[in-house]
C-alpha cells in the first residue's frame, strides 16, 4: 500500500464515523423526544404527544 492509499482510507473511515455519530445522536434525540419527528412543526410539534 502507497502512502496515498493510506491516506485516503483514513480519511475515507473519518468520514463514515462522523456520519455515524451524526445519525446516532439524531435517533437518540428524536427517541428520547428531545429533537424533530420529522413532521416538520420543529421540536414542539403535537406529533408526540399524541
Amino acid at each position: 500500500m502507497t502512502t496515498s492509499t493510506i491516506i485516503q482510507t483514513i480519511v475515507a473511515l473519518g468520514i463514515v464515523a462522523v456520519a455515524l455519530v451524526y445519525v446516532l445522536r439524531r435517533v437518540f434525540k428524536t427517541t428520547r423526544g428531545q429533537g424533530d419527528c420529522g413532521c416538520g412543526c420543529g421540536k414542539d410539534c403535537k406529533c408526540k404527544k399524541l
